[in-house]
């Protein structure tokens, strides 16, 4: 194999200082605010039509699982069907080069919003990513379809070519592409086993766009999951709750979780050590029960400011379909930069 050179996934930013806080580890406080609520980078909800899009008893011309039908897609009923691989060993397919990590959160806490421009930043530097949306309400799709028609006939196709090892994706750029589909039931994108396989086999980073209805067995297999937390302490409840599940399931383990405190600011009755400890205990709601989830003193974490031009700038790309880092501050690319040495700081590679 011939050495290539190293690969700078910093340039976006010159002459940035180190931020000294980026690992800082959490103390303990006893207490946790009632309410604080902030605005800051939502994920764009869609009120998802109650229609059914795969309309029953279509006649299926069309050898590529779709149809036109006033501009919704009809499945090929008569495609083959699938039996999940259970017993892939996933921990021989990721190499020293490839990784796969999932970011999860309460909705409007800006998971959509990080995925999209941290697989932009890396992507750039030549890493060659893939974003799997497994949201319930496939932001993507809106986003990455660009309201094309060929574009949304490729997002209707693409999980089931995952499944048949064929990675056909919506390709965004040299070394950036795009998984998605409908919005609504998917029983396709379940089969968790085939689909990460093909991924991992074709790309050296794989960024799963995750909720808290996406399905479990993705969390068992990726190396890293990120949970997406803001200043807004309603919204921690539910995450916790969520990582209470994993618990339950023997799928959370401390090594897997790191932290992005996204829209942080400086608030005098919350620090970001104090939410992380709240994060990593499980309350019931009636307050009769809790349980430890992880160790805060042991966690990594990173935080992403909150700053208005950014979300215009933000706003106005998911209105115009395409999302960029041009215009955005100085702090959030420091911040974005602090975010990929975690997620993939694999500066020295060879090819």
């Amino acid at each position: 194999k011939n050495a290539q050179p190293s690969v700078n996934l910093f340039d976006l930013v010159d002459d940035i200082e180190e931020n000294n806080n980026s690992y800082n580890t959490p103390t303990t406080n006893n207490k946790m605010p009632t309410e604080t609520i902030l605005p800051g980078f939502e994920d764009e909800e869609e009120n998802v039509d109650s229609q059914d899009y795969r309309e029953e008893n279509h006649n299926i011309q069309n050898d590529n699982n779709y149809m036109p039908n006033n501009n919704n897609y009809v499945p090929n009923t008569q495609s083959l069907q699938y039996t999940q691989s259970q017993n892939i060993d996933f921990t021989r397919l990721f190499t020293s080069d490839k990784k796969a990590v999932a970011f999860v959160g309460t909705s409007k806490n800006g998971t959509s919003f990080l995925v999209n421009n941290l697989a932009d930043v890396i992507s750039q530097s030549g890493i060659k990513t893939a974003i799997l949306d497994l949201t319930k309400n496939k932001n993507a799709y809106y986003i990455y379809t660009e309201n094309e028609e060929e574009l949304r006939k490729k997002a209707y196709s693409c999980i089931d070519n995952l499944r048949r090892g064929n990675p056909v994706g919506i390709n965004v750029s040299r070394n950036l592409d795009v998984y998605t589909t409908l919005p609504g039931e998917n029983a396709d994108i379940n089969d968790a086993q085939n689909i990460m396989q093909t991924l991992i086999n074709n790309y050296s980073l794989v960024l799963l766009d995750c909720d808290f209805d996406t399905n479990i067995e993705y969390f068992r297999i990726v190396q890293e999951i990120y949970l997406v937390q803001s200043m807004d302490v309603l919204t921690m409840q539910p995450l916790t709750a969520f990582l209470r599940n994993l618990q339950s399931k023997n799928i959370l383990r401390q090594e897997k979780l790191k932290i992005v405190i996204n829209k942080s600011v400086k608030i005098k009755s919350v620090s970001v050590k104090r939410l992380i400890d709240g994060i990593s205990n499980y309350n019931d709601p009636s307050m009769t029960y809790m349980k430890n989830l992880f160790d805060p003193e042991r966690i990594a974490y990173c935080e992403v400011p909150l700053e208005i031009p950014n979300y215009i700038k933000y706003l106005d790309s998911m209105i115009n379909c395409s999302i960029s880092l041009n215009g955005y501050t100085k702090p959030l690319m420091m911040a974005l930069k602090q975010l990929t040495g975690m997620v993939y700081p694999l500066i020295n590679r060879q090819t």
